[in-house]
């Protein structure tokens, strides 16, 4: 009976139990590379060939882990969007009689299911930042006044305010 199963491409017993236990040393595997394990140390620990192994393994197993949250993810996500609907069905006729409450509740469901869906575009924010030039300025030439008293009234001193008022003024002319 196993050689028919096996030809005729049935699982038997004794593969789904091989499965079983391949699965449960993987998940070992991964408990042992979160504890910090090399491959080579879960290879050795658990019997496996070599380190490609183990590593083989663990990846594997994660990926299959991945998957698996993926699927579950969107079967959640299409559960809530028949909630939605649902929601939506029962409120609409009076939507369509002008109840602004429930028109209310219905754009609340719409947005929400959207959201869900990943039908709005992307949202943008903008941030502006207003720089006061004067300020600026002012703390420049107090930095001139601190250099002048230092320096004696050193010759570039002057220079230097004038380039970096026309600096200020060509860089921040749109934003005041």
């Amino acid at each position: 009976m196993t050689n028919k199963a096996a030809i005729q491409g049935r699982k038997t017993r004794a593969s789904s139990r091989r499965r079983i236990k391949s699965r449960e040393k993987s998940q070992q595997a991964v408990r042992l590379r979160e504890a910090g394990a090399t491959h080579a140390q879960i290879a050795e620990q658990l019997g496996y060939a070599n380190e490609s192994g183990a590593y083989k393994a663990v990846t594997r197993y994660l990926a299959e882990t991945a998957q698996d949250m993926s699927e579950t993810t969107e079967s959640v996500r299409q559960l809530e969007v028949q909630r939605l609907d649902r929601m939506l069905f029962t409120i609409y006729p009076q939507v369509l009689g002008g109840d602004l409450s429930a028109i209310q509740t219905a754009m609340r469901i719409g947005e929400r299911r959207s959201s869900l869906l990943g039908l709005d575009a992307p949202k943008q924010y903008e941030a502006k930042i207003r720089i006061d030039i004067l300020s600026w300025n002012e703390a420049v030439r107090d930095f001139l006044d601190i250099y002048r008293e230092l320096h004696g009234n050193a010759p570039e001193a002057k220079e230097m305010v004038e380039r970096i008022d026309s600096m200020a003024s060509d860089r921040f002319s749109g934003v005041l």
